[in-house]
């Protein structure tokens, strides 16, 4: 027989292409049908070149691919798009949830919330513990009990046992946060401000973390209180730096025990006595007051020179019935008289005699 005969055909046929064979397994297996559809044109391109057959396999291995490969970009494209939505919905891998609630815990700084529990507790005489943690946090722009302005954590990695101890602590820590926060404290609403903090707290972890807040039981506010320095001049400015120590000593008040606990009301004293005698110095050495407002900020400076003295001399007290009267000697306990007229003349908002604010 001639060489086309029967007997001569399984000794002429050529090779099988490995690269189609490989673009048909790879194909079928969806995390590598990406790679079994480029091997698939490759097996296409060299075949006629190399002579080598197993075409079929290519083509399948080939159309296998590039379908899974459409529907798997297609299945992200619908996924993420119903993804995005579900998060929307408020959805989470562990069921329905609704970002607008959480925990005490879970406030930051600027946070507007309600507590479930209440913001002051009612039981009169008894410590005001935190029974309930769970809290709705809402948007600052509506009515809200209550805002987050400031945190902090509790000094050092030592375990603390003393509930009161961490309280002490947290109000020291509180209060120049409220002066970062609102500068301008004339200015806030009829609010109280407070914090939460843990009882105790071991060496090892836990959440050391104190959360500062200011709240209202009744006119809740509807925006943030947050203070923007840039909605003042340089003059205003200026002044409430300058105020600034006074304010803070101010706001370092103990509370109801100031008449009933010599050592808080004398501590108290001290702080304000130095807080005076500072923004006194600062208001006779700041610069950018406009010279209008020299003789109403000479005549607060000296006010608060004399007020400090009046302190420290409270500070000294041996009895709460001595610091009543050396705190009160002078007729007149604070400065808010000479405050009112520096502000009403640097043009910071004051309140009128009826209660309502108005410009300077």
């Amino acid at each position: 027989m001639g060489p086309n005969g029967p007997g001569d055909a399984g000794a002429s046929q050529p090779p099988l292409s490995g690269l189609a064979v490989a673009s048909l397994v790879l194909s079928s297996l969806v995390c590598l049908a990406p790679l079994g559809l480029i091997l698939g044109v490759v097996a296409l391109v060299r075949m006629p070149r190399g002579g080598r057959r197993g075409k079929g396999l290519a083509i399948a291995g080939t159309a296998v691919g590039g379908t899974v490969v459409a529907l798997s970009v297609l299945l992200l494209v619908v996924g993420g798009a119903r993804l995005d939505a579900w998060a929307e919905e408020g959805g989470s891998l562990l069921g329905p949830r609704n970002p607008r609630t959480g925990t005490l815990f879970d406030l930051k700084a600027g946070d507007c919330f309600v507590p479930a529990g209440g913001l002051f507790s009612t039981r009169e005489g008894e410590d005001e513990r935190m029974t309930d943690p769970s809290a709705e946090i809402v948007p600052c722009d509506g009515p809200h009990p209550a805002q987050v302005y400031g945190t902090f954590r509790l000094k050092g990695d030592h375990a603390i046992s003393d509930p009161a101890a961490i309280a002490t602590q947290a109000f020291e820590g509180c209060v120049p946060l409220l002066h970062d926060f609102t500068p301008d404290t004339w200015t806030l609403p009829d609010v109280e401000f407070s914090f939460y903090y843990p009882e105790s707290v071991s060496g090892t972890g836990g959440d050391r973390t104190v959360r500062c807040w200011l709240g209202a039981e009744a006119g809740l506010p509807e925006a943030s209180l947050r203070q923007d320095p840039d909605d003042w001049d340089t003059g205003q400015l200026a002044y409430l730096k300058a105020m600034r120590p006074s304010a803070e000593a101010w706001s370092s008040a103990p509370g109801d025990r100031v008449d009933t606990d010599l050592a808080a009301a004398t501590a108290w004293a001290g702080r304000m006595a130095r807080g005076e005698a500072e923004s006194a110095k600062l208001l006779r050495s700041v610069d950018g007051l406009p010279a209008r407002a020299h003789g109403q900020v000479v005549a607060l400076a000296n006010r608060l020179d004399a007020l400090s003295g009046v302190h420290r001399s409270a500070s000294r007290a041996p009895t709460l019935a001595e610091f009543d009267r050396r705190w009160e000697n002078n007729g007149d306990e604070d400065a808010s008289g000479e405050e009112w007229e520096v502000r009403l003349v640097l043009g910071l908002p004051v309140e009128d005699e009826d209660g309502g604010e108005r410009q300077g």
